[in-house]
């Protein structure tokens, strides 16, 4: 279906709604996603997204113009409304926004796009952690891996075969992100067809105002516990690995393999922490202060539409209160995304 089949739908109002509701994603949705007890919610919230970025390039007549300007809205109240958000968080938004520009802009077909975007958005998240922990750790990482994955499957009985226990968890791993990212990018392609037809039945100004429908409370982010925060992760995942070094490399060797890995991370958490953070933050600064003059009115928008927005969530929340997990996510969308752009 075309957007011109939508009748007097405005197409710039609706782009305007879905990078408010993108932004509204980005700055808590999650905490709902969370709510619904979806497996997996941090793949969840990012294929919101990448579903929300197809749709913007689907109603949007430049499509790579108007998905740039949504992504750098997104980062600008990404940052208003949660402004102790780590740089990496930042960094995956920037990478989807640029990533869906450049394929809309390029490939003629939304449904190939959104198919491509949600693997790349994907793979973005499962490569980073991949890469944060070869950078933190070296290669002894991928050494103690390859020796525990020996051991149990000597423990078991079979042989590592071909490939080794590091390439058996390479694989799995990266082919679970990949297939979670086709089955995204495919959802992503069908669903603009999808709320299009609604829309088409959909009656106008059904936007819940205040007092028709309670504002969503989405749940607050809680406090993590030691055991949650990532200087506990990462401590325990090093001292995982000096076990695994001493037991393989038994006396001075296992000491000094040890003692390697130790500086190592210490020394890129302190280069983290004491330079490539602090210039990350400076240079987003002086970002948001360059592209606040530019894009301030339309931040402002996005925020005011927060409130009819959530209290959209609330009725799209009721009305998929009959499914459960996944199937839920999907219905909850559908019926905030059709809400978001038939209200007035």
């Amino acid at each position: 279906m075309r957007t011109e089949d939508l009748g007097d739908l405005d197409r710039n109002r609706a782009v305007e709604r879905l990078t408010a509701l993108w932004a509204l994603n980005e700055a808590g949705l999650g905490g709902l996603i969370h709510a619904m007890r979806v497996p997996f919610t941090g793949i969840v919230v990012g294929s919101t997204a990448v579903v929300l970025i197809a749709l913007i390039a689907f109603f949007a007549e430049r499509k790579a113009k108007a998905i740039l300007k949504a992504t750098v809205i997104v980062l600008l109240v990404k940052a208003a409304a949660s402004p102790h958000t780590p740089l990496p968080a930042y960094v995956a938004v920037a990478f989807q926004g640029l990533s869906g520009a450049l394929l809309f802009g390029f490939l003629p077909s939304v449904r190939l796009g959104a198919l491509l975007l949600g693997l790349l958005a994907l793979w973005q998240g499962a490569v980073q952690k991949l890469l944060v922990m070869t950078i933190l750790y070296g290669k002894s990482l991928w050494e103690s891996v390859d020796a525990v994955g020996r051991w149990i499957l000597g423990k078991m009985g079979s042989g590592p075969g071909d490939l080794s226990p590091t390439a058996w968890f390479l694989f799995f791993y990266l082919g679970y992100y990949t297939v979670a990212g086709l089955v995204t990018g495919g959802l992503a392609g069908a669903i603009p067809d999808e709320i299009a037809r609604a829309l088409k039945t959909a009656r106008p100004g059904s936007l819940p105002v205040s007092g028709e429908a309670p504002e969503l409370v989405l749940p607050a982010p809680s406090r993590k516990r030691w055991w949650q925060r990532t200087p506990f992760k990462a401590g325990a995942v090093l001292a995982a690995l000096l076990a695994v070094l001493m037991l393989l490399h038994p006396g001075q060797e296992g000491w000094a393999r040890g003692l390697r890995v130790f500086v190592r991370a210490t020394i890129v958490l302190a280069v983290w922490m004491l330079a490539v953070r602090p210039l990350g933050q400076a240079l987003f600064r002086r970002f948001r202060r360059r592209e606040q003059g530019a894009y301030g009115a339309e931040v402002s928008r996005a925020l005011e539409q927060f409130p009819a927005l959530r209290r959209a969530a609330a009725t799209a929340w009721r009305r998929s209160g009959d499914a459960g997990g996944f199937r839920r996510w999907k219905i909850f969308l559908v019926e905030l995304i059709v809400l978001a752009l038939a209200g007035d």
